[in-house]
């Protein structure tokens, strides 16, 4: 998101500031910009539970998630893994909360989203995930 005033520094940053922050950007570990876009999506998808715009933010970061993983550490994908688990278990049972509820929220997708694109396609390895049958309730990310 930008402004109309065209390109430079942030209000408030200097232009050293912003050339010494994009000199750590440049020379920090994949890992670590990776983690760090991740949790902004994440924690969206968290704050928004329950919600089919909830669920695209999980869907997009898990599609992310897969794409990079032959690039990531062994330690992130411990940690991402089990967040992924936890957050499709909670977003199925807020889906579920929020079904019971009439009337839907305001500024939340018209329609749940469909598979991510090239989920299913030739190729795509992607890691065994958690089944459940159709009458549990539990969520998998693209169906």
């Amino acid at each position: 998101m930008s402004d109309a005033s065209g390109p430079g520094p942030a209000p408030g940053v200097s232009e050293e500031q912003l050339r010494e922050y994009l000199q750590q950007l440049r020379s920090a570990p994949v890992d670590q910009v990776f983690a760090e876009v991740l949790s902004g999506l994440l924690n969206a998808a968290q704050a928004k539970l329950g919600r089919r715009d909830g669920r695209l933010l999980i869907d997009v970061a898990a599609v992310a998630v897969e794409h990079a993983r032959p690039y990531l550490s062994p330690d992130l994908l411990g940690q991402l893994d089990p967040a992924f688990q936890q957050l499709q278990v909670e977003q199925a049972r807020a889906e579920e909360a929020v079904a019971q509820q009439p009337g839907a929220e305001p500024n939340d997708l018209a329609e749940a989203p469909g598979s991510p694109a090239g989920e299913a396609g030739p190729g795509a390895a992607a890691p065994p995930r958690p089944q459940g049958s159709p009458s549990s309730g539990l969520w998998v990310p693209g169906r």
